[in-house]
C-alpha cells in the first residue's frame, strides 16, 4: 500500500516542475506583452524563416544604401554652401566697379579693390572646405587642400601686371596663366586633381570657379596705388570694366553650377524618400511575421500569474500535510 507521505512528496515534486514551467512561460509572455514581439522568433517563424531572412537582408541593404545617400547629401550640402559664399557679393562688386568707372575717383577705386580682395579671401576659404578628411573641390586628390593662399595668388597676378607692356599683353599673360592645360593656375596654384571619379564633385578648375577667381584677383588691384596703376588711366579703367563684365558672366555661370548641384541634391533627397518607403513596407512585413498581440499576451500573463499563485498555495498545503504525517 502506497503511503500518504509518498503520494504527497510525488505531488509536491510535480508541482515544483509545474511552477518552474509556469515561471518560464511568465518571463516569456511578460516580454511579449511589453515588446509586442514573440520571444523566440526562430521557433515562431518555423517554415517562414527563409522569407524572414530575405526580408531582413533587404532591410539591411536599404540601410547601407541610405547611409551612402546620407554621405552624398552632406557633401552636396557643403558644396552648395561653399558656392553660395563665393557668389554672395559678386553682383555688388560688379556694381561698385561700374560706379568706380563712372566716378573716376581714386577713392572709389580704392574701395573697389578692398571689396574685391575681401570677396577673394572668402572665395578661397570656401573652396578649401572639406567634409571630414575629404576636401570637396580637389577632384580625386581629396586629401590635398585645393588652393594656396590668396597672398600667393596675388603675388603671381601682380607679377603679371608688372611685366605687361599694355592691356593686350596683360590679358594675354592672364590667359596663359589661367590656361587649364599649361597655366600655372591649374598646374601650380591648384593642388588638387584635374579629374574626379565622383560624379557629384565640383573641382576647383570648374570654369565658373576659375573665372570668378581670375576677375576678383584683377579687381583686387583696382586701388590707385596697386599694380593696375602701371597702365595708363584709360587702359586701367578698360581692364576694370572688362573684369567687371566678366565677373557678371561668372556670377551667372555660378548660378547654373549651383542649379546643377541643386538637381543632384533633389535626386538624393528623392532617393532617400524612396528607400524610407521601401523600408517601411519591409519592416511592416517582418514585424507581421514576429508580432505578438499585446492584449492577448497580457491576458495570458494574468492567467499564468493566477496559476502560479494557485500552485504556490497548493504546494504550501501539501507541505503542511507532509509535516503532519511526519508528526504522526
Amino acid at each position: 500500500m502506497i503511503s500518504n507521505s509518498y503520494l504527497t512528496n510525488s505531488i509536491t515534486t510535480q508541482l515544483s516542475r509545474d511552477i518552474q514551467d509556469i515561471r518560464a512561460r511568465l518571463d516569456k509572455t511578460s516580454s511579449e506583452a511589453v515588446t509586442g514581439k514573440v520571444a523566440d522568433a526562430t521557433k515562431h517563424l518555423s517554415g517562414q524563416i527563409g522569407k524572414a531572412m530575405l526580408t531582413q537582408k533587404a532591410i539591411d541593404a536599404i540601410e547601407r544604401d541610405n547611409g551612402l545617400l546620407q554621405l552624398r547629401e552632406a557633401r552636396l550640402d557643403l558644396t552648395q554652401q561653399s558656392l553660395d559664399r563665393m557668389q554672395q557679393n559678386l553682383a555688388a562688386i560688379s556694381v561698385r566697379a561700374l560706379d568706380a568707372l563712372s566716378a573716376g575717383s581714386p577713392v572709389e577705386r580704392d574701395a573697389l579693390g578692398g571689396d574685391a580682395r575681401a570677396q577673394l579671401d572668402a572665395t578661397m576659404l570656401a573652396l578649401n572646405a572639406r567634409h571630414g578628411e575629404r576636401f570637396l573641390f580637389s577632384g580625386d586628390a581629396t586629401d590635398k587642400v585645393p588652393f594656396g593662399t590668396t597672398d600667393a595668388l596675388m603675388t603671381d597676378i601682380r607679377a603679371i601686371a608688372d611685366a605687361s607692356t599694355d592691356k593686350a599683353d596683360f590679358e594675354a599673360r592672364l590667359d596663359a596663366f589661367f590656361d587649364d592645360d599649361t597655366g600655372d593656375f591649374a598646374n601650380t596654384f591648384y593642388r588638387g586633381s584635374k579629374t574626379s571619379s565622383d560624379a557629384d564633385a565640383v573641382t576647383g578648375l570648374n570654369p565658373a570657379i576659375r573665372d570668378t577667381i581670375r576677375n576678383l584677383a584683377v579687381l583686387s588691384m583696382a586701388a590707385s596705388d596697386d599694380s593696375l596703376s602701371n597702365f595708363s588711366n584709360t587702359e586701367a579703367l578698360d581692364i576694370i570694366a572688362g573684369s567687371a563684365n566678366k565677373l557678371i558672366q561668372a556670377d551667372a555661370n555660378l548660378t547654373q553650377l549651383r542649379a546643377a548641384t541643386g538637381i543632384l541634391q533633389e535626386r538624393v533627397s528623392n532617393g532617400m524618400d524612396g528607400l524610407a518607403k521601401e523600408r517601411l513596407v519591409l519592416s511592416g512585413l517582418l514585424e507581421g511575421m514576429t508580432a505578438r498581440d499585446q492584449y492577448e499576451a497580457a491576458s495570458e500573463l494574468k492567467s499564468l500569474e493566477a496559476s502560479l499563485e494557485a500552485s504556490y498555495m497548493l504546494t504550501a498545503r501539501l507541505s503542511q500535510l507532509s509535516l503532519m504525517n511526519f508528526l504522526r
